[in-house]
């Protein structure tokens, strides 16, 4: 066999089996009715050839059922938030259920597109209710994309799962808020029970007993207006002798008899 001839057979042995061991993510979700659109969404962003173009890949497919408005978006939005469904290592049904403490961070498409912040690149995936849930791995964010069942795999190249939503991660679809730590509580007196307060300060602006009523060493308001200090300051008239003439008897009874009254 003439020398020149065996690399070129190495070269076409090689692409060969790269051809053989490549797929085509459009044509095997057009086997799949049910993920026609997601299909469809795949085709018109360009992501679909960026697919093929990888030797291993999870995809997590959304049915048509729960596609909800993620047709009607800008393709370079939809494009975003498709390539969050790329995950770039082979996960079948399998390896889920081997995951240490049933939990893993996973490395996506938007991952490699340099444009990822705060982890909107990775995705967390836990098991739960017998089942697994993924989400963004941006804080916050939430678990609650169910697997539903494995559509197709092909150790170890290509894995799609098809999951119950899509999976939404904050900031894809418009500007991501920097995330920051809620501010401290101050440190509030602390409030009295209702009605307490009210109590207490009827309490405060209330009279003392002992301010209002008279103590037991106090007189009676009697004996202190006849007290022997005020008595001594009373005008008193002295007694007139009756031992004045008077022309009759009964004159001078009278006037005596006035005189006595006057004084007692």
């Amino acid at each position: 066999m003439n020398r020149s001839i065996v690399p070129l057979l190495c070269s076409f042995l090689l692409l060969s089996a790269s051809s053989a061991s490549a797929f085509n993510v459009t044509n095997i979700l057009s086997q799949y009715a049910d993920y026609s659109n997601f299909n469809d969404l795949l085709s018109k962003t360009g992501l679909a050839s960026e697919i093929n173009s990888r030797a291993t890949i999870t995809l997590l497919a959304v049915p048509n059922g729960a596609i909800g408005d993620l047709t009607s978006k800008p393709d370079n939005v939809v494009k975003r938030i498709l390539t969050t469904h790329v995950v770039l290592d082979y996960y079948d049904p399998l390896k889920l259920k081997s995951m240490k403490d049933k939990t893993a961070k996973l490395t996506t498409m938007y991952q490699q597109s340099g444009k990822a912040q705060y982890d909107q690149g990775f995705l967390n995936v836990t098991a739960k209710d017998n089942t697994f849930v993924f989400g963004s791995a941006v804080k916050g964010a939430q678990l609650n994309s169910r697997l539903e069942k494995s559509v197709m795999n092909q150790p170890y190249n290509i894995s799609i799962l098809g999951i119950s939503q899509p999976i939404l991660t904050p900031g894809l679809d418009g500007i991501l808020a920097p995330i920051s730590a809620p501010p401290p509580q101050a440190n509030s007196p602390k409030s009295s029970p209702p009605g307490e307060s009210s109590e207490e300060e009827a309490e405060s602006l209330a009279p003392s007993k002992d301010a209002d009523s008279p103590s037991a060493d106090s007189p009676p308001a009697d004996a202190q207006s006849t007290s022997p200090s005020s008595a001594g300051k009373l005008k008193r008239y002295p007694v007139q002798p009756c031992d004045r003439q008077f022309t009759s008897s009964s004159l001078k009874q009278e006037t005596c008899s006035n005189l006595v009254g006057t004084d007692s």
